[in-house]
């Protein structure tokens, strides 16, 4: 596979934005970055070296190829400011669906090219494993074959190693309900009760928090890994049953319905209504809560002696 013909612009520099970026240029891509001039990032992306451009600007005339970086919930905004910019048959990829499918971008900016290469990792995973030529699952589309050889070339410079075809309802779909059903939802929140009910019940704060927090790396990276077959055949009897009484007790009859619920909501686009508006509201709430919370103050505590 060759190169690209013209430098990729990455819009925005938060988390995913340094992750790419960083890869790109390892991988030697001509790399710029677009922000807007009051963009807080601004300085850290020139103190890293990269390129920066203006966004509103005539500068991005001369872009084919922008990456989209930044929160989903800014990409409409960011069409409506700079259309008058973008050149007729620029090429956007979108490293999530959610956008594109909530506010149908493909039809109302059809003079675009609309994209979709979204990895399945997060920021610092998508580093570490260009790091250690490592491996890293991508969804994607693209809606000719030219377009998708620019992609599959971005791909390959990022480090992504094997893309699976998808589209923008489908990947927006799926992310949104591993999200809600149990990567967001049930790994932090179950982790935070079960430690509660320890510490209830006299559990010391440094046993409670191994227990139930810090071994969550350790076994979903044994389930990942090895598989659920290998794993449930390596585990020790007492967790064998352990398991099959926790799946009993916990996840029965009324979590398949909250399921079925929470995948109806996405369905008939119930939860794009659900997620507007006030983001950085919810956020300060939710971080709020966890700092008052005693696992936090333990996971502070002790992160220097128990995580790399």
């Amino acid at each position: 596979m060759g190169s690209l013909k013209s430098s990729v612009t990455i819009v925005g520099f938060g988390s995913q934005a340094k992750a790419w970026a960083l890869n790109l240029k390892d991988s030697k891509q001509s790399l710029k970055i677009a922000l807007n001039k009051e963009s807080k990032s601004r300085a850290l992306a020139e103190q890293m070296g990269f390129q920066i451009i203006d966004l509103e600007s005539d500068a991005l005339k001369n872009e084919r190829l922008l990456v989209m970086l930044i929160p989903d919930d800014q990409q409409l905004s960011f069409l409506q400011k700079n259309q008058s910019y973008l050149t007729p048959g620029t090429h956007l990829i979108y490293a999530h669906g959610f956008s594109v499918s909530k506010f149908d971008l493909k039809k109302t900016y059809p003079n675009i090219h609309h994209s979709l290469l979204a990895p399945k990792a997060i920021a610092s995973e998508v580093r570490y494993q260009y790091e250690i030529k490592g491996k890293i699952g991508a969804a994607y589309c693209a809606d000719s074959a030219e377009l998708e050889a620019d992609l599959r070339m971005v791909a390959k410079a990022c480090g992504f190693t094997a893309l699976y075809k998808s589209n923008f309802d489908e990947e927006c779909a799926a992310d949104l309900f591993s999200e809600q059903s149990f990567l967001c939802s049930i790994l932090p929140y179950v982790a935070l009760k079960s430690f509660n009910t320890l510490r209830k019940n006299g559990i010391s704060q440094e046993i409670a928090f191994m227990e139930c927090f810090l071994e969550l790396k350790s076994i979903s990276q044994a389930i990942v890994t090895l598989g659920p077959e290998a794993f449930f055949n390596l585990i020790s009897p007492n967790a064998l049953l352990g398991s099959l009484k926790g799946k009993e007790l916990l996840l029965g009859e009324e979590f398949e319905k909250g399921l079925e619920k929470i995948m109806k909501d996405i369905n008939d686009r119930t939860f794009y209504k659900e997620v507007e508006g006030y983001t950085d509201e919810l956020r300060a709430k939710v971080t709020k809560d966890w700092e008052k919370e005693e696992l936090s103050q333990v996971y502070k505590r002790l992160k220097a002696d128990l995580i790399n």
